[in-house]
């Protein structure tokens, strides 16, 4: 009997141990398969992008709420749209430094600390004014000054609109898509595993013309 329970447990491990190599766990971020086209082309190719915001961005926490002035994806490092067909990553940012993010008794320095990708998961059509559903994912943002310090980690939601090449982050109503850990100080303003609220509008350029999914 003795035998038996051991051979079950080394199977056990051995099919566990098996699963990890190939991969199986917890699915990757993705969205649909979509084509993009940049400048009229769908051809498939990397074509850098920079943005601005439009006005400011908006913060919360369920016990407190805050504001950065500005945020931009500069042009360095390279943040890229990825033109072609069969396409579930449609854009990478690489870097999303934010600028006079106010907090009680200084300036809170904010920025991406990782690449994160978009992925489309609404309808999209050959037309040139869709306003494209999706997520944000693989966010992490790291905040930080004098008497505090935490991290964002998750997802957000985005419209994008290509009539206006407007990239809208519009991660509201305590979802838990985006959360906070790592905190240390923060006068209680933030706790972990707190839901947090972002919101903010980004101007998207690219110098090889204006991006159309379908």
């Amino acid at each position: 009997m003795k035998n038996t329970i051991t051979a079950r447990w080394l199977l056990a491990g051995a099919a566990a141990a098996l699963c990890l190599a190939v991969g199986v766990g917890p699915a990757a971020a993705t969205g649909n398969s979509v084509t993009v086209a940049v400048g009229g082309t769908s051809a498939q190719a990397l074509h850098p992008v920079t943005a601005t915001t439009t006005g400011s961005v908006k913060w919360g926490a369920p016990t407190f709420s805050w504001t950065c002035t500005s945020a931009k994806i500069p042009s360095s490092p390279v943040s890229e749209a990825h033109g072609g067909t069969g396409v579930t990553d449609f854009l990478t940012i690489r870097a999303l430094p934010f600028q006079g993010c106010t907090w009680p008794g200084g300036t809170m320095i904010t920025a991406l600390t990782a690449p994160a990708t978009l992925h489309v998961t609404g309808a999209a059509t050959s037309g040139s004014s869709d306003v494209v559903q999706g997520h944000l994912d693989d966010l992490t943002i790291v905040s930080s000054y004098a008497v505090c310090t935490y991290t964002v980690t998750g997802s957000a939601r985005f419209a994008f609109n290509e009539s206006t090449q407007q990239l809208a982050i519009e991660e509201t109503g305590f979802t838990g898509n985006l959360t906070i850990s790592n905190v240390r100080g923060c006068l209680g303003q933030v706790r972990n595993g707190q839901a947090m609220n972002l919101t903010m509008n980004l101007q998207v350029t690219s110098p090889n013309g204006a991006i159309n999914i379908s």
